[in-house]
């Protein structure tokens, strides 16, 4: 959770802990204006992190993944997805099959995150844009690097077993070519 604090809150213990109580596993970030001393308060009242205005998006996204690791904690369970016979690690950064591991950027992960929870439908480049937090157009000649960079990771990784694939106008699909096979068998008069 982000809250936007404006000046100093005297009863920042007060709304932790009923935030604590309410919902616990929580992690808080707390925007703060230019005082130091507004984010030492929220800080020792329990938030988890601060970030200062004026917000730069990386510093953003940098603590708020830094509060969610701390959050899971050692015990976090590494989150998998998978299409065909190969699985995204998202938290390891890598693509894996029985027999190959292929390691993945950041922005390779997040994008391979997409699509390997949207196998078999349209992911548009406007969704994938919103990775760099820019407008579609602004992002676009970025995402086809890491579309083609992804796409070769993966064959390195499962072959032609697993594709990425461009949709004329509309976006990118991933698939598992053994699961379309078998729906192009399926769905052919015998």
């Amino acid at each position: 959770m982000l809250i936007d604090v404006d000046g100093l809150c005297d009863d920042w213990k007060q709304v932790m802990s009923q935030l604590r109580q309410q919902l616990p596993g929580l992690s808080v970030i707390v925007g703060t204006g230019e005082t130091p001393k507004s984010a030492s308060i929220a800080l020792d009242a329990g938030a988890d992190e601060f970030v200062s205005r004026p917000w730069i998006a990386a510093e953003l996204s940098a603590r708020v993944h830094a509060a969610l690791r701390r959050a899971d904690g050692p015990h976090r369970q590494s989150m998998t997805l998978t299409c065909g016979c190969c699985r995204l690690d998202v938290a390891g950064r890598k693509l894996v099959t029985a027999s190959r591991s292929v390691e993945l950027t950041g922005r390779e992960t997040a994008l391979a995150r997409m699509m390997f929870q949207s196998v078999g439908g349209v992911v548009s480049r406007r969704a994938l844009a919103r990775i760099w937090e820019m407008e579609e157009d602004l992002a676009s000649r970025s995402i086809e690097q890491h579309i083609y960079q992804l796409r070769r990771k993966i064959r390195l990784c499962a072959g032609a077993d697993v594709t990425l694939r461009n949709v004329y106008a509309r976006g990118y699909q991933l698939e598992s070519m053994a699961a379309a096979s078998g729906n192009m068998k399926s769905s052919v008069p015998g």
